[in-house]
């Protein structure tokens, strides 16, 4: 998932670099010595243009900025703190490469320059190298033990490295050095809320969201906070105000949506992930809530199609192949059911027997009889051998041996494993050909009422398709 820290990568180092270079043009201009000779018409002096440059950084057009250096007279645009300003606003604009290449060079002649490892330090961040990164943030702050940016860097680092306990004392050192940095107080404020502090992590988010009334990323955070906590009205409203200052920020859309659907307002919440999607469309989160949320809908065609651009985003998510699997079984499209399955199967740590079950189901409908053969046999090994799951899937392997397993079943005691191997039971006599048994289980397996398991959905649907959804034994 995408790091909201990882979101904040290069705000406090621009926002050094672009100090310190808007102080640099102020003293070049207020230097003693002769005027500069007045400027051509339409030519924009450099202090200008550098203004313009963070105005357009703020607004995210990193490749506007990037443009506007090209414009800046040759002699200005030599000097170290506009090369570094404009290697930041490269790794903003995704050139880490060309962000880096100017930060070396500065580094070539000046290896202890901090801003410039600070640069390099991000580079490497950027393209995923955590231990040269690591390397350089210690080197800064050999250089320089308060370095704000270095500290809250190093602490973003050790989150991201889910090293969360070590990051704590690097935010706190950040904030002894800068108690009102924003950077510091939300990072510290997610370690808190990290440890379940909420009342810590309260208190650094509201002195962040007075302290800096127009940046969207406290309020979000309040709000995630708030959601935690089960206070949704609350986190609503901060992510109200948050999607108002950042409208086009994806995780705010779902954490909205999250919110929503917490004070079941279904329809809302979905329409905020719809938004999400517009947003991103290849990213894999939205679809995890909106496919869910389509569902309960009753709108199967949409969810379906969510669930297979979630298998298709984040093939890990063996959900998704669940969710697209029942959808296909609830259609009749047996053998594209059957593969989702598989997938599942082999994507995920627990329910082996779920999977390969539901596979077989699928595989076996769709007039293959003896192919789950292999499968089966690999699900054997693994499952223990006195448990009913392992006789069901003996069951569908050796296709006999029916008897004794209803037998199994009507003794077993725990009502969610005996709901869901009705369920196989009941598929089986279908398969079969044996009407009358099948109809009787698939009954059986209503009368259980255990609603939290997929066998549960694919009952109900297989009890409608039957003409058995009122019906009662």
């Amino acid at each position: 998932m995408k790091s909201k820290l990882k979101n904040r990568r290069f705000s406090c180092i621009f926002t050094l670099l672009a100090a310190a270079v808007l102080a640099w043009a102020v003293s070049c201009r207020s230097e003693p010595g002769p005027k500069p000779a007045r400027q051509k018409p339409g030519k924009t002096d450099t202090a200008s243009l550098l203004l313009r440059i963070s105005e357009l950084q703020a607004k995210g057009d990193y490749e506007g900025a990037l443009a506007l250096f090209d414009a800046i007279d040759p002699r200005d645009g030599a000097a170290k703190e506009i090369r570094l300003l404009k290697a930041s606003t490269c790794l903003s604009a995704g050139k880490i490469s060309e962000g880096s290449s100017i930060a070396k060079d500065i580094l070539a002649g000046e290896p202890e320059d901090v801003p410039a490892l600070l640069v390099l330090a991000a580079a490497e961040e950027a393209s995923g190298r955590t231990k040269e990164q690591k390397a350089l943030l210690e080197r800064i702050l050999k250089l320089e033990n308060a370095n704000v940016p270095a500290l809250v860097s190093m602490g973003n680092l050790l989150v991201r490295n889910n090293s969360v306990r070590l990051a704590g004392p690097y935010y706190d050192r950040a904030r002894a050095a800068e108690p009102d940095n924003g950077e510091a107080l939300l990072g510290r404020a997610w370690v808190y809320r990290n440890n379940r502090d909420s009342k810590n992590a309260e208190a650094l988010l509201n002195r962040a969201v007075t302290l800096y009334p127009a940046w969207a990323m406290p309020l979000h955070e309040r709000g995630r906070l708030y959601k935690s906590a089960g206070f949704p009205r609350e986190a609503l409203a901060d992510l109200d105000k948050a999607k108002a200052l950042e409208p086009d920020n994806y995780f705010i859309a779902c954490d909205r949506g999250d919110a929503l659907a917490d004070m079941n307002r279904k329809s809302e919440a979905l329409a905020e992930f719809e938004r999400a999607v517009k947003i991103d469309p290849e990213y894999f989160l939205a679809y995890v809530y909106s496919a869910g949320i389509k569902d309960e809908l009753g709108d199967y065609n949409g969810a379906e199609q969510d669930y297979e651009k979630l298998s298709l985003l984040n093939p890990d998510y063996y959900f998704a192949f669940e969710g697209l699997g029942m959808h296909l079984m609830r259609r009749g499209d047996w053998l594209a059911a059957k593969d989702a399955f598989v997938e599942a199967y082999k994507r995920a740590k627990t329910d082996e027997g779920t999977y390969a079950l539901l596979a077989a189901v699928n595989w076996m409908r769709g007039g293959k009889l003896q192919d789950p053969r292999l499968l089966l046999e690999d699900v054997l090994r693994k499952v223990q051998r006195d448990s009913l799951e392992y006789w069901m899937l003996r069951l569908y392997h050796d296709l006999v041996g029916d008897g004794d397993i209803a037998i199994r079943i009507d003794r077993e005691k725990n009502g969610i494993q005996k709901a869901r191997m009705l369920y196989y039971l009941a598929n089986y006599y279908d398969i079969r050909g044996n009407k009358r048994l099948a109809d009787r289980y698939f009954l059986q397996v209503r009368e259980l009422n255990v609603k939290g398991i997929p066998e549960w959905r694919l009952n109900e649907w297989a009890l409608e398709e039957r003409g058995l959804a009122l019906k009662v034994n």
